[in-house]
């Protein structure tokens, strides 16, 4: 320990190779300080920084604040991760006069080099300035330690680098470019510079390092420098791998090729936040934190010793990361992940350092937490061994839940409800707000009759995603099979609101008009469809179908002919029939009817009403000869067609007192007189409200039809129309 005398002695000769004066605690300074002193280039047993002193006027001024905090402050910054290796460093006051001065004193280290964030520092007279290359790895000679990555490997040659990947991707990012224009040094000269080759004579011989970023196949002189990549199929590793990859080549590939198939074998999708269609992309794994894993295993692991790959096993729920080599050096199970950090392979880390695969010291732990965090998944797990280090990934809530949600929709479709509701309530559990499972559950909760229950995670659904449409149809359906159609219409309504550009709920509300024969109102709706789906054919035909019942004949014939450009083979049959009874209806040519009737049965419509509608046309036309053809043509598809004879029915006769054989004669003598022909009347009474007059030809029904609508018969105006 240093007496006053000391003090003033050492003011008195001031700074040199061994002594530093501070005003005040400043960290980057200090830290420099502490790792020049401590590489102690100049073998003087190490180094001493006083603090409390002037430097301009080498005056004594003491320290300001507490001094346990001070303290406190250099033994944490000897062991922040900034400086690597850690140091251990004496400090205690001295007081002197009034004034009280804090003491570092830092021993020549047993374990050069040290850096401060990431660089080399030595003492020069009485500065600190970075070392050169050759100074540093002087350092690690001097230590009598020669790290693992630095050990050359006889049997290697500059012929098995990538000398290539050498001077154009790392050079430059390890030396300036003015000091690349300037140097005139060859590629084994360079090499040598920064220690990743020695040279015997005229030969270069690289270190492992050097074959570990640099190795065009590294794994020729360290097997065991690879990667294990394994895909197993579902949670367990008790059978044997869905897919498996040995991955070699230098550590920059194989950290890529890592990150790459634990992406190809993982899933990204996106989920709509709750309330709002703003999409949120979400990944099984982040691969940031995937690459970080892997780096850190490359870096930190041991290569020698043990003849153990880093792992990667990959299952369902997680990625493990398995790393040969417990914790090194100063890392402990307690300070690990705290920022503190050590280097097994510091020469390694520095090369992988500035190729961009690993982060700055001590920040790896947490930067792999913050993206795992990031990503909304779950929280990393380490396990610590004596010798390895194992890393556990979750996979993101929402892919555990979808694999279980998966399996429980197959077990859904082959029937098995109750295994299916097992697997999507695990599904709900492990993810809460997975509106498709809380979807399926509803479904077969409904079919197992649990209606209650049904419409209790149907609820849940759109409370997690008010906008997921499934939910809104399947809800509908559910209650519409249970009786309640009303209560349909209402949800599906509901979903309307929370989705207006849903085409598949207003065609569930066309529809349920339909039903209910309000043809108008499901028109509506499945024109609003048809704004977002202007290709659907369903759709199409659905208002070709009302066209046709309201009798718009040209809007008909557009909505069947649009919906024939859709479709193919066999859906055209029952378009071109219907299309075929747009044009009778509108009174086209004969010859569009019967290109209409032809190509629907060319397309698979035989249908019998496609041959009654046109029996019935042909014969109103006076077809005669064709008329009979359609006949023998139905009876080879085993229809029987009845002869077409009009119809005309007479209301406005049911409160006379007539009986039919009255009505009959009256009607009879009546239309006679006009010289009116017709075959048959029919009225029953009471049974019937109306009568039924047939006739030969349709000229004939409609000549009675002018005769009686309106007249007055038996003190009632008759209303008389053509029966379709």
């Amino acid at each position: 320990m240093l007496t006053v005398q000391d003090i003033y002695n050492k003011i008195e000769l001031w700074e040199n190779l061994a002594t530093e004066f501070k005003r005040e605690f400043t960290t980057d300074p200090i830290r420099e300080s502490l790792v020049a002193f401590a590489n102690d280039y100049a073998e003087l047993g190490g180094g001493t920084i006083i603090i409390g002193v002037e430097p301009k006027s080498k005056d004594i001024l003491g320290i300001e604040g507490s001094l346990d905090e001070l303290q406190l402050r250099i033994t944490g910054l000897c062991r922040d991760g900034n400086i690597v290796p850690s140091l251990y460093v004496d400090t205690y006051p001295v007081t002197v006069g009034d004034k009280v001065l804090l003491i570092i004193e830092v021993k020549k280290s047993k374990r050069r080099p040290h850096r401060s964030n990431n660089t080399c520092y030595i003492r020069i007279g009485s500065s600190n300035r970075k070392a050169t290359p050759d100074e540093e790895f002087e350092l690690s000679r001097r230590s009598g330690d020669l790290p693992f990555d630095l050990t050359p490997v006889r049997d290697a040659s500059l012929e098995d680098l990538d000398l290539h990947k050498f001077e154009y991707e790392y050079l430059p990012r390890r030396v300036s470019p003015e000091l690349l224009a300037l140097n005139g040094r060859n590629i084994g000269e360079w090499l040598e510079s920064i220690k990743l080759v020695y040279k015997e004579g005229n030969r270069y011989i690289p270190t492992f390092t050097c074959l570990l970023l640099f190795g065009k196949k590294p794994q020729d002189f360290l097997p065991h420098a690879s990667i294990d990549f394994m895909r197993f199929e579902g949670d367990q590793p008790d059978s044997p791998p869905l897919d498996r990859k040995i991955i070699e080549g230098p550590l920059d590939n194989q950290i890529k090729v890592g990150v790459e198939l634990v992406e190809r074998f993982s899933t990204q999708s996106y989920r709509f936040s709750d309330n709002s269609p703003v999409r949120t992309d979400i990944y099984e794994y982040p691969l940031r934190a995937i690459r970080e894993t892997l780096a850190n295993a490359v870096a930190h692991r041991a290569y020698e010793g043990t003849r153990s790959s880093v792992t990667i096993k990959m299952f369902d729920d997680r990625v493990e990361v398995r790393s040969p080599g417990g914790l090194f050096g100063i890392v402990t199970k307690e300070n690990f992940g705290t920022g503190i950090s050590d280097y097994r392979n510091p020469n390694l880390a520095v090369g992988l350092s500035i190729l961009g695969l690993v982060e700055r010291a001590g920040t790896g732990v947490p930067l792999i937490k913050r993206q795992m965090r990031e990503n909304g998944s779950l929280e990393p797990l380490f396990e610590i061994g004596d010798t390895y280090l194992l890393t556990k990934l979750p996979s993101h809530p929402y892919y555990q839940a979808a694999r279980a949600y998966q399996k429980g929709l197959n077990e859904a479709e082959t029937g098995d409800r109750r295994k299916a509701t097992d697997y999507l309530y695990k599904a709900v559990s492990v993810y809460p707000g997975f509106s498709e499972a809380w979807t399926i559950i509803g479904r077969v909760e409904g079919q197992n009759g649990n209606i209650e229950a049904a419409r209790k995670a149907f609820r849940t659904a759109l409370e997690k995603n008010a906008r997921y449409e499934r939910a809104y149809i399947d809800w509908g359906k559910m209650e519409e099979s249970a009786g309640g159609k009303d209560a349909a219409f209402s949800i599906w309504r509901q979903g309307t609101q929370a989705l207006p550009e849903s085409w598949a709920l207003l065609m569930l509300l066309g529809q349920a008009e339909l039903q209910n024969k309000a043809w108008p109102k499901a028109a509506v709706y499945f024109r609003q469809a048809l704004r977002f789906q202007p290709d659907n054919t369903h759709l199409l035909r659905s208002l070709g179908e009302l066209s046709l019942r309201e009798k718009n004949w040209e809007e008909a014939a557009r909505f069947f002919q649009k919906a024939l450009e859709m479709v193919e083979g066999n859906d055209r049959g029952p378009l071109f029939l219907s299309l075929m009874k747009t044009y009778i209806g509108a009174g086209a040519n004969r010859e569009l009817v019967r290109n209409a009737f032809d190509e629907a049965r060319n397309h698979g419509s035989n249908a019998q009403e496609l041959f009654s509608v046109y029996y019935r046309y042909v014969s109103t036309q006076g077809q005669h000869a064709e008329a009979l053809q359609i006949v023998e043509l139905a009876r080879e598809k085993g229809y029987q067609l009845t002869p077409y004879t009009p119809e005309l029915t007479i209301g406005g006769i049911a409160s006379t007192l007539l009986t039919a054989r009255e009505l009959q004669t009256e009607l009879s003598s009546l239309l006679n007189g006009q010289q009116l022909a017709f075959s048959n009347i029919a009225y029953k009474p009471p049974h019937t409200k109306f009568a039924t007059i047939q006739t030969a030809t349709e000229k004939e029904a409609d000549a009675i039809v002018r005769f009686l609508n309106g007249r007055t018969f038996h003190g009632r105006k008759l209303t008389a129309q053509r029966k379709q």
